[in-house]
């Protein structure tokens, strides 16, 4: 008996937690909620091996699940690495590899993505403006796929002048007014309108006022102002036109959402 327990004493509390292996027909929402679920009862190691797999699976089962992998799964596996460091180790490869992917090339826009919103969840996007930068200066072809990825910590970083050198203002006005028009067809369902319209008018308002804001510093201010004065005709609203004023004093706005 003895003896027994003196082997027992020796083996690694890991020895004893608990596998965990994917359903058939996962389903990664199902999954995440599990996650949470494990977190909070202390199965950490169940509640890791669940974020790995919804990080390296889930969009193999709902392609659809791209914007919640990297807001909210994230987010709920930073939580665990407050309390349980592998879960920041895990992490930190998961962020390092994406890096490693996007400096070879390997499914660039993808990897980016990954790297971009585990930089965010970290509180680490001076990494993702300094890749950027990198690519900016070894790769300007893959540099301009991925700016639109990078563009909100280059502005939290003031990277003004790198931002300015991929600014399409005219593609990129006709993209925003596009996203406008189709949020306010979507805002006509009584059920969501509320809603995608308040939504919508705030990223209208931000994305103007950035690209107006970001010509102006960058000294394109005929642009800017031609952009502006289009916008505002677009919609008539006081508020709307009052942060277009700032934005042709060239303050540029923090980024959202």
């Amino acid at each position: 008996m003895k003896l027994l327990l003196a082997i027992l004493f020796f083996i690694p509390v890991t020895a004893f937690a608990e596998e965990w292996t994917p359903p058939e027909n996962p389903d990664p929402q199902t999954i995440l909620s599990e996650a949470q679920a494990d977190a909070r009862a202390k199965h950490y190691e169940v509640a890791l091996a669940k974020q790995i797999w919804i990080h390296e699976n889930s969009l193999k089962h709902n392609r659809g699940f791209t914007g919640v992998r990297l807001s909210f799964a994230l987010n709920s596996w930073h939580d665990l690495a407050k309390v349980y460091p592998p879960a920041m180790d895990r992490l930190r490869e998961a962020r390092d590899e994406a890096s490693n992917k996007v400096l070879e090339g390997k499914q660039l826009f993808k990897s980016f993505h990954d790297f971009v919103a585990i930089n965010r969840t970290l509180d680490q996007d001076s990494l993702t403006v300094d890749t950027f930068i990198l690519l900016d200066t070894q790769d300007k072809a893959a540099a301009k796929k991925v700016f639109r990825l990078a563009k909100p910590a280059l502005i939290k970083g003031k990277e003004y002048q790198v931002c300015d050198k991929y600014l399409e203002p005219k593609r990129s006005y006709a993209l925003m007014l596009h996203g406008r028009e189709a949020n306010q067809r979507l805002a006509k369902n009584p059920q969501i309108g509320p809603q995608i319209l308040k939504f919508g008018n705030k990223k209208f308002t931000n994305d103007i006022t950035t690209l107006v804001a970001l010509l102006v510093v960058n000294d394109r201010k005929q642009e800017a102002k031609e952009i502006a004065k289009s916008a505002k005709a677009e919609w008539d609203n006081a508020a709307f036109h009052a942060a277009i004023d700032k934005a042709l004093e060239g303050k540029v706005p923090t980024p959202w959402p």
